[in-house]
């Protein structure tokens, strides 16, 4: 399996040729042609953040046209692509920002803020609407990736009397359909940038507040073995919240860890392998000289058994053209449970379908909304006037009620 890797596009109203580093996107275009010409394949994109600048409408639809361009080059759809949003994927001149900006205090207040979230926020709908009106643009966005958080998207699209109930979550996660070997692949995608705004932690001058990562983001309602998980957020764990107690959960849950926003790509591989990626379009306004543009190809090979290969060929920015980043390349080995019972009793296989397949195809439906009511015990009334949105709300309810499989064979 190889996934493009890349992060803080920073997308703005200009063309590509007026951008902190002229024609780069153009030449990482021609990068990857060439890549593929050369017997290679790319499985999936990830990107982990900051797709935006302003997080505003026609940014998104730059950067959509973008994704689009690379997708034909290497011969994948959206259903390959995967983002997370970043610091600059909130439009801070939403409305309700003067209220934003005390929720974000409050949410940075490591001692209190898993309850303010959970206690106040949350059953609060004027308070919740506030915190999510930023993310309006990037939630449109991202809906064309099934990159949708439950709880972002009832916030936005929602009423205020909506209740968000803890089976609403504050991540996705899709297995992947392709495998590493016979090991599955999971990527959960989170959102750190929550509680962003002006007075965001700043490490050179350690002044601002840090972003919370909530418990319910990261935390596994449950676990499987012979599984590699990934997960992929913005920013790094030293600016989050409990960012220790955050590390020590990841390292032990999750074998690859990936994030943006530094600029400046490093590895940090203890007990699993954590890319903090350079950015793919870093600013440029000569306080800044080090940051260089920059994107991965993470390769996902199984070594035998119990053990996965996971190597790093990062490439980097050099006046006109990529080059090896020998600093930012990795290779490491890491160990996958296997699904084996500890007690020595045969464990039963519960076969899968591809949810994610599912979800694309039913959108891709002339008549999707026909399917309403043609599924045994669902009773589904679109809460809505927007009919996309409304099947997505569709298959949230399949998906709680584990009746996705039923609609796949609908479909058939």
């Amino acid at each position: 399996m190889k996934i493009l890797q890349i992060s803080d596009i920073h997308w703005t109203k200009r063309n590509h040729w007026n951008a902190n580093f002229p024609g780069m996107k153009a030449r990482l275009l021609v990068d990857i042609k060439e890549f593929i010409e050369a017997g290679n394949e790319i499985d999936y994109i990830f990107i982990c953040g900051d797709i935006a600048y302003k997080g505003i409408k026609e940014e998104y639809e730059k950067a959509l046209a973008y994704i689009d361009d690379i997708c034909k080059i290497i011969g994948r759809t959206r259903e390959d692509v995967f983002v997370v949003p970043g610091n600059h994927d909130l439009n801070r001149s939403a409305p309700g920002h003067q209220t934003r900006e005390m929720i974000n205090a409050s949410l940075a207040f490591e001692p209190n803020n898993e309850a303010f979230l959970d206690d106040v926020l949350l059953k609060n709908g004027v308070l919740r609407k506030d915190l999510f009106a930023a993310f309006t643009d990037y939630n449109v966005f991202a809906g064309n990736f099934f990159c949708k958080e439950e709880v972002m998207n009832k916030c936005i699209t929602g009423k205020e009397s909506d209740a968000i109930d803890d089976s609403d979550k504050l991540y996705y996660e899709e297995k992947l359909s392709k495998k590493a070997g016979d090991i599955d692949v999971t990527i959960r995608g989170v959102n750190t940038a929550l509680n962003c705004d002006g007075w965001d932690w700043n490490e050179d001058n350690q002044k601002g507040h840090r972003q919370m990562l909530p418990h319910r983001a990261y935390v596994m309602e449950k676990e499987e073995k012979q599984v590699l998980r990934i997960i992929m957020g913005h920013h790094p764990l030293p600016f989050l919240t409990s960012g220790e107690e955050v590390k020590d959960y990841l390292d032990n849950h999750y074998h690859i860890q990936l994030f943006g926003h530094v600029h400046i790509q490093s590895i940090d591989d203890g007990n699993c392998v954590s890319v903090q990626s350079g950015a793919l379009d870093p600013p440029r306004d000569g306080k800044n000289d080090e940051y260089l543009p920059v994107y991965n190809i993470i390769d996902i090979t199984q070594k035998d058994a119990t053990h996965v290969v996971v190597k790093g060929i990062s490439q980097i920015w050099d006046k006109n053209k990529f080059v090896n980043n020998n600093a930012g390349s990795f290779e490491k080995v890491i160990t996958v449970e296997r699904n084996v019972n500890k007690w020595g009793t045969q464990r039963m296989e519960t076969p899968e379908i591809d949810k994610r397949a599912v979800k694309f195809k039913f959108m891709k439906q002339d008549d999707r909304t026909s399917y309403f009511n043609k599924i045994a015990g669902v009773d589904f009334e679109p809460s809505g006037n927007n009919e996309y949105d409304n099947c997505l709300e569709f298959l949230s309810v399949l998906e709680k009620m584990n009746k996705l499989a039923k609609l796949n064979e609908l479909l058939k």
